[in-house]
């Protein structure tokens, strides 16, 4: 019985070590956005993972393969700075395409526990997300989900690269998108947020 008691107390010992000590966890963002008119319409304006015109912070776009899968774009943002991008998926039956970011641009570098740690335009990491468009009735519902890692994958993070930080710099992004597409089909309306942990 001793044997049994000592295992169960050293087990929970080390599960509330691990809980106190783990990293980042992953966070996923859902974004989502209706508005009345028709999805296929919707669709034509952001199908082109190489054309993100609909979106207020991209200054231009540039993609090597279209909308094929493992296509690389390269986004200039108009605050300054690039984001890389590979195509994962594209699934124009579904009105979906499926992206992740593969390297991005430093905007700033600051001394953390002694160390340089650079601070990207997008303070994640391992960001991957999928743009789909769906017809509800007569609305379009257009769905944003993103999956990330705050920016700084050791404990103890920075503020530049903790999970708000990252949370921030996400739904800023999602939410200005989102609200411009809806604005281009002559709607003003909010964009749902709903996040998880």
């Amino acid at each position: 019985m001793k044997k049994i008691s000592l295992f169960v107390s050293m087990a929970l010992f080390i599960f509330s070590a691990v809980a106190v000590a783990h990293g980042p966890v992953r966070g996923k963002m859902t974004a989502t956005v209706s508005f009345d008119a028709p999805a296929d319409k919707v669709w034509d304006v952001i199908k082109n993972y190489d054309d993100m015109s609909w979106h207020p912070g991209i200054q231009s776009v540039e993609a090597d393969n279209g909308n094929n899968k493992g296509s690389v774009r390269v986004l200039t943002l108009k605050g300054g700075g690039k984001i890389t991008e590979e195509l994962k998926a594209y699934k124009a039956d579904k009105m979906s395409y499926k992206y992740k970011i593969t390297d991005m641009t430093t905007v700033n570098t600051i001394q953390h526990a002694g160390q340089d740690e650079d601070i990207p335009v997008l303070p994640v990491e391992n960001y991957q997300a999928t743009l789909t468009v769906k017809q509800k009735g007569a609305m379009s519902v257009v769905t944003w989900v993103a999956t990330y890692y705050r920016g700084y994958v050791n404990n103890n993070p920075p503020v530049e690269l903790n999970e708000e930080a990252a949370d921030e710099a996400v739904s800023a992004v999602l939410t200005a998108g989102l609200t411009s597409l809806a604005e281009k089909f002559g709607t003003k309306t909010n964009v749902k947020i709903e996040m998880r942990r």
